[in-house]
C-alpha cells in the first residue's frame, strides 16, 4: 500500500481500535454486572434451600427459632419453598450466567482485534494489506451478543471516565480515584448546577 491508501487505512485501523476499546470496557461492564447477578441469585437459591433443609430435619423446638416474624414453622417452610421455586424460575427466564458467557467472549473477540490494530498502527512502513483486511473483516462480525440499546450511552460514559482516570492517574499516581470521579462528576455538571440556581 501507498500513499493515499496508507493513510485511509491508518485512519480505519484507528477507527477501529477506538471502537474496540469501546467495546471491550463495555463487554467487560455487561460480563461483570451479570456475573454478579448470577451469583447473587445462585447464593439466594443454595441459602435459601439450605434452611428448608434446616427447618425440614431438626428439632421443632429448634424450628421456631429459625422461623422469623413468629410465623408457624410450617407456614414458614411453605413460603420458603415458594421464593426458592420462584427465585429458580427467575434464574431459568433470565439467564444472567449465559448472558455474562457471551459477554466474555464478546469482550475476548474485541480485545484480540483491538490488540491486533494497535500492534499494526505501531509498525513502522507500509500496512500489510491482506492482514488489514483480514481484520477488517474480523472486526465486522465480532460479538457474540450486542450491546442493548438502552445501555450503551451509559457504558459509553463508563468508557470515557475510565480513559480521563486513566490519563490523570498517570499524572498523579497516589491520587484517590473516587476524589477523582467526584471531581470529574462536579466539573462535567457545574453549568447544569449554576443554571438551575
Amino acid at each position: 500500500m501507498g500513499g493515499r491508501a496508507d493513510h485511509e487505512v491508518r485512519a480505519e485501523l484507528s477507527r477501529v481500535a477506538r471502537v474496540t476499546d469501546l467495546m471491550c470496557t463495555a463487554h467487560a461492564g455487561l460480563r461483570d454486572r451479570y456475573s454478579r447477578l448470577a451469583l447473587l441469585l445462585d447464593l439466594s437459591i443454595l441459602l435459601g434451600s439450605a434452611w428448608l433443609l434446616a427447618l425440614a430435619f431438626i428439632d421443632p423446638q429448634i424450628n421456631l427459632s429459625l422461623t422469623p416474624f413468629g410465623f408457624v414453622p410450617r407456614v414458614w417452610s411453605g413460603l420458603l419453598a415458594c421464593g426458592i421455586f420462584a427465585l429458580s424460575v427467575i434464574q431459568l427466564r433470565v439467564d444472567w450466567k449465559g448472558l455474562a458467557s457471551a459477554h466474555s467472549f464478546s469482550f475476548s473477540g474485541y480485545a484480540a482485534i483491538k490488540r491486533e490494530a494497535s500492534e499494526l498502527l505501531g509498525s513502522d512502513g507500509d500496512l500489510d494489506e491482506k492482514a488489514c483486511r483480514a481484520l477488517f473483516a474480523r472486526y465486522r462480525s465480532a460479538g457474540s451478543v450486542s450491546i442493548p440499546e438502552r445501555e450503551f450511552l451509559a457504558q459509553k460514559k463508563r468508557h470515557v471516565i475510565k480513559i480521563e482516570l486513566s490519563k490523570h492517574l498517570d499524572r498523579n499516581p497516589g491520587a484517590s480515584i473516587l476524589w477523582a470521579k467526584i471531581r470529574i462528576f462536579f466539573r462535567d455538571n457545574s453549568n447544569r448546577l449554576e443554571k438551575k440556581q
